[in-house]
């Protein structure tokens, strides 16, 4: 398990799931847990708090790339989930690739403050100042 991903955990998913992924996260045969709740969620498990809706109309890579650096991301993230697990990339390159796909994934750019997700669902920014 990455810096990010476990500090993704501890701030934005609910706490009554927080053990249980952190457990899926860090043992490589369990991480499917974690990636398959991602793409198709039972219920809401992201603290809503911290939840920013990105109207449809911004759901694109040109719109998030300087909407997450306004916010305070750099140039390299940490993907996680689905296909693009546990990856260091460009914020660029990783939306690119994922970015309506709706596959479950999550683009931490500052560990614990900062994040994209998108899966079947939903396209959202997690902040948290």
């Amino acid at each position: 398990m990455n810096l990010h991903e476990q500090a993704f955990v501890e701030a934005f998913i609910h706490p009554d799931r927080r053990e249980r992924f952190l457990a899926a996260l860090a043992n490589p045969k369990k991480r499917t847990i974690f990636n398959r709740e991602l793409h198709h969620p039972k219920s809401s498990f992201l603290l809503p708090k911290y939840i920013e809706r990105i109207v449809p109309s911004q759901h694109h890579t040109r719109f998030l790339a300087p909407k997450l650096r306004s916010m305070g991301a750099t140039d390299e993230c940490w993907v996680f989930g689905n296909h693009i697990d546990g990856q260091q990339m460009k914020l660029e390159d990783a939306l690119g690739e994922l970015v309506g796909y709706r596959t479950g994934t999550i683009v931490s750019c500052l560990p614990g403050r900062l994040a994209f997700f998108e899966n079947e669902d939903e396209r959202v920014i997690l902040h948290k100042p």
